[in-house]
């Protein structure tokens, strides 16, 4: 039966493992610092020893190094966190790292260890990936705003020509409202880019948002009944202001795509309630439809992309519903995140910043 290691084996462990470790006192300054955190950080051992541990992570990202370490020696919770780092020699690390407590054997909590592990050349292909992935929706994206102009264009030059070789008035009306219709619907979609790009800029008064979304929720009931779709509402008072029309907006894009989810009826959701402890509202659309399939959800706030049986219709289904959703709602500091699945149907989540009383909003 072979002898229980002892403290020099564990020692020994520690000094020779293959990854920066780093270990703290209770009071969070460094303890240990094996050869292998010398190799990524630079420092020595008896160079770093009493040093508090927030002195390895740039400022920009030590505030939540120190709380995450308080965490883990006050709950011995185990944390994770990713910063830059830039060595002595100028080179660009990216590093992750694990916290995790030191625990003595009467149970109390002595210090924390830290693991750090360089990451960077798996950064390096996610952006590579990334970059890969942008540029193939913004090459698709291209294509789509190309087809639709042509037969933007197309059209009004068909009819232009018709009536430039034809004395009848009638014929030079129709290609007039031909022309005219068509650079309408160019507008909008125009708008729709800018909007996916920019948000919504224009000036917009500010609106209590329970009272926004109540009166949007009660303009659109009878519609719904006319579908056979039942409304349900749960919405709280948050403290609160929001630009009314760009909500307005927003709710007139999912709402609309939730009733064409639907066409044989069902149940649509609106939910509003703030956010514990942050000055912030979440505002979620639900519906009972029939969802989207699982590989086209990281696709649907890119502008022209739809699953919609009508394809790209011009008119009706040029797929930027969701891209103006996310425009606005990026532009006025939110976020926005979509499920949904064949069997449940769609939930869209909105989390919204609110400003603190009525005015304009630039």
């Amino acid at each position: 039966m072979t002898e229980p290691p002892d403290d020099a084996f564990f020692h020994n462990m520690c000094l020779h493992a293959g990854v920066a470790l780093i270990a703290t006192d209770a009071q969070l300054r460094i303890r240990f610092w094996n050869p292998a955190a010398t190799r990524m950080l630079g420092g020595t051992a008896e160079g770093m020893a009493g040093r508090p541990i927030g002195d390895i992570v740039p400022e920009d990202r030590r505030e939540l190094a120190e709380r995450l370490c308080e965490r883990t020696l006050n709950r011995g919770d185990v944390g994770e966190f990713e910063f830059d780092y830039r060595r002595p020699s100028g080179e660009a690390l990216y590093l992750a790292v694990t916290l995790s407590p030191i625990v003595a054997a009467d149970g109390r909590r002595v210090g924390v260890s830290v693991y750090l592990r360089d990451v960077t050349r798996r950064m390096e292909l996610e952006r590579s990936m990334a970059e890969a992935q942008k540029m193939s929706a913004l090459g698709q994206m291209a294509g789509q705003v190309a087809h639709h102009f042509n037969s933007l264009l197309g059209g009004m030059i068909i009819a232009l020509e018709y009536a430039r070789n034809s004395d009848n008035p009638d014929l030079l009306c129709r290609a007039v409202d031909t022309t005219l219709s068509a650079l309408t619907r160019a507008c909008r979609l125009t708008q729709g880019l800018l909007a996916f790009a920019q948000g919504d800029r224009s000036q917009c008064a500010l609106g209590d948002l329970s009272e926004v979304v109540g009166q949007f929720a009660a303009d659109l009931s009878p519609k719904l009944a006319a579908a056979g779709i039942r409304l349900e509402l749960d919405i709280e008072p948050v403290a609160g202001c929001v630009p009314t029309q760009r909500i307005i907006t927003v709710l007139e894009h999912l709402t609309a795509n939730a009733r064409e989810a639907m066409p044989d009826g069902g149940a649509l959701r609106i939910e509003l309630k703030a956010l514990p402890g942050e000055p912030k509202a979440v505002l979620r659309v639900a519906d009972t439809g029939c969802g989207i399939p699982a590989e086209h959800l990281p696709h649907v706030f890119e502008p022209f992309y739809t699953t919609k049986s009508g394809g790209h219709d011009l008119e009706n289904h040029a797929g930027l519903g969701l891209a103006v959703v996310h425009g606005i709602v990026k532009e006025m500091g939110g976020t926005v995140s979509l499920c949904s699945s064949l069997a449940n149907g769609t939930v869209c989540s909105i989390v919204l910043p609110l400003s603190p009383g009525p005015g304009t909003a630039p």
